[in-house]
């Protein structure tokens, strides 16, 4: 594994809601109530036991002054301070959280790309960052998009969207607006660099977290596997399942700069107990004993239980030499295409193969290779001989 938390920001207990940035508008203030809050790190919206969106930005963080209502620009914050961040989401509100981490080995999802802009004129402001003057090329460019710049360097958030009239949730195709990116590029933008965007999964693909619980005791039981005796902390919830995958947290530092490193995952429950009777599932006990397929597991490591969405099921194959005209426009095909596809059907009565279907039908050899898994060809009989084409 190769994630480490770095910091926990709660929303709700900072002294001031919010403060306003000239330019920007307003920024929503939160706590940093474990480790520290690191200018640029990646984060993750947590709301209740969801996570909402992963791989945000910290793109943004600035503080009160002293004495002062103005504001000023901060890199790092430490456990129990008061920060106002951008993260390339306008709607933290209290109760939220962003869980803070680096992973320099697994990168964003970028495989659902969304357009992509030109940049025109870049700036730099000391309290906002890097921002840019941009046109959409094709697709469509979002507020909180994630982005890949076009010369390389880590992905970045739209941090903010401005038209002349102001903020913009949304700019399409020709469209001119200015995008905000903050302190998060390590690679500065510059006149004619590609802003590729990218959208998000949406929530419901996200997991659910079902509660933490610490290690007290292991006893190891000489197959590859132990016995833990855990322990919900106070004023938290915990729902442990037999079966629920879990992943094991290993502290590194002291109170005031925790780190967690991500040791283990997807390890599934074994068993549970509570005070020394098996039982199915535990919920809200603060003390109870879990068995893990593991052997690395140390006292004052943390369990953390979380369950993953279902994976949506496959779409259905769609046989061309069978299917209707709806069945074929739904695999991405235009009327023209699908018209032409009927009729070659209706004349020569069917076709040998999918790359044989693509090709009469006009399609162009990536959209050929887009219907490899999603289309199929029934065997079919020459109206000529009655010898089935796939055997010529």
């Amino acid at each position: 594994m190769t994630e480490t938390r770095v910091g926990l920001i709660e929303f709700g207990k900072a002294i001031h809601d919010s403060v306003t940035v000239p330019g920007l508008g307003e920024l929503p203030g939160g706590q940093v109530s474990s480790g520290r809050a690191v200018r640029g790190a990646r984060a993750r919206l947590l709301r209740g036991d969801r996570i909402v969106e992963d791989d945000l930005r910290l793109g943004i963080m600035v503080r009160k002054k002293f004495f002062s209502s103005d504001v000023e620009p901060v890199t790092d914050a430490g456990f129990l301070k008061d920060v106002f961040v951008a993260t390339g989401r306008r709607d933290l509100a209290k109760g939220d959280s962003l869980e803070l981490y680096t992973d320099d080995a697994v990168g964003p999802d970028l495989s659902r790309q969304e357009g992509v802009a030109s940049v025109l004129a870049p700036a730099f402001d000391q309290l906002t960052g890097f921002h840019a003057q941009v046109q959409v090329r094709n697709g469509v460019l979002r507020s909180g998009a994630l982005c890949s710049p076009g010369r390389g360097g880590r992905p970045v958030r739209v941090l903010g969207l401005f038209g002349p009239s102001g903020p913009l949730d949304s700019l399409a195709s020709g469209g001119v607006g200015t995008v905000l990116l903050g302190f998060q590029c390590d690679t500065p933008p510059f006149p004619g660099d590609a802003l590729t965007a990218f959208s998000s999964p949406s929530p419901e693909s996200l997991e659910r977290r079902a509660g933490t619980a610490v290690v007290h005791g292991v006893s190891d039981l000489g197959n590859g596997s132990v016995v833990a005796a855990v322990e919900v902390p106070e004023e938290r919830t915990a729902a442990f399942t037999v079966g629920v995958s879990v992943r094991v947290l290993r502290p590194i530092g002291t109170t005031f700069n925790e780190r967690h490193t991500v040791i283990a995952g997807r390890l599934p429950v074994l068993s549970l107990a509570r005070d020394g009777i098996a039982v199915p599932a535990t919920a809200g006990a603060r003390v109870f004993t879990v068995g893990l397929g593991t052997r690395d597991l140390r006292q004052n490591d943390v369990i953390e239980a979380y369950v993953l969405p279902l994976a949506p099921p496959p779409p259905p194959v769609v046989d061309v030499n069978t299917a209707s005209g709806d069945s074929l426009a739904g695999l991405g095909l235009s009327p023209a295409s699908v018209a032409t596809a009927l009729e070659l059907r209706r004349r020569q009565g069917g076709f040998p193969d999918v790359e044989a279907f693509g090709v009469a039908i006009g399609l162009q050899p990536h959209e050929i290779v887009r219907l490899r898994g999603r289309a199929t060809a029934t065997r079919v009989a020459s109206p000529e001989t009655g010898i089935r084409q796939l055997d010529i």
